[in-house]
């Protein structure tokens, strides 16, 4: 059995006027170039706190804090084997509020807002984050409900016993 590292990681689906910013991420260390939500790696002070890892990510890489948000929400808990890495990704939701200003730029990548009817199958995004988006736009956004996500190295969903 090959031993793994571990990787905590955050990302947030963030809704204004029925769409959902996404961001095209560059240059990252532990994915291809690709669309992701707005997070990014937990401080070890953050490991017991998801929360304050996604909120302290969406100030540092679009300016929005806490306060310019509504209806913030854990909604998928994902790990992924890489073969080498566990990597456990907290999705989370959240409304821009009304008044707040609109993200325009991130030094990670493009900022893009796709609209909530969008088909998310095309779009090129880790293995978790294409689970998690798509369910959320086709399902997940109509209801609160927490939901696990396990994905094996090869990116197929990992199968229980």
């Amino acid at each position: 059995m090959t031993l793994r590292t571990a990787r905590h990681l955050t990302s947030l689906f963030l809704v204004r006027d029925e769409r959902v910013l996404l961001l095209y991420r560059r240059g990252s260390r532990a994915i291809a170039d690709s669309w992701v939500g707005i997070g990014g790696h937990f401080e070890p002070h953050e490991l017991a706190d998801p929360t304050a890892a996604a909120l302290r990510e969406l100030h540092e890489e679009i300016g929005v804090t806490a306060g310019q948000l509504a209806d913030l929400a854990l909604r998928y808990v994902a790990v992924r084997d890489t073969g080498t890495e566990i990597r456990t990704t907290y999705y989370f939701t959240a409304e821009l509020a009304a008044g707040a200003p609109i993200p325009a730029q991130c030094a990670e990548g493009d900022l893009d807002w796709f609209d909530l009817s969008a088909d998310a199958t095309g779009l090129d995004m880790p293995p978790t984050a294409k689970i998690a988006f798509t369910h959320w736009l086709t399902t997940g956004r109509h209801d609160r409900e927490l939901r696990l996500i396990a994905v094996d190295a090869n990116g197929r969903p990992a199968g229980t016993i």
